[in-house]
């Protein structure tokens, strides 16, 4: 999930504690990073997963359970 953050949002995030809207992220963002890791990973992820999470660790935590 780091790899497309990163990519989406245009600076290495290493912290796993990283916050998606603290580093830019915006709604449009948030469709691709959903649109991505539903395709990377094989299980669904929202837009609102991802806003809703409070960091990066966390939206990795919705990813899992949701498997």
């Amino acid at each position: 999930m780091a790899s497309i953050w990163t990519a989406v949002l245009g600076q290495t995030i290493w912290s796993p504690e990283a916050q998606f809207l603290a580093l830019g992220g915006s709604s449009l963002l948030a469709m691709q990073i959903a649109a991505e890791a539903t395709d990377k990973f094989g299980s669904p992820v929202s837009v609102a997963d991802v806003l809703m999470s409070t960091s990066l660790r966390d939206l990795v935590s919705v990813i899992e359970v949701g498997k």
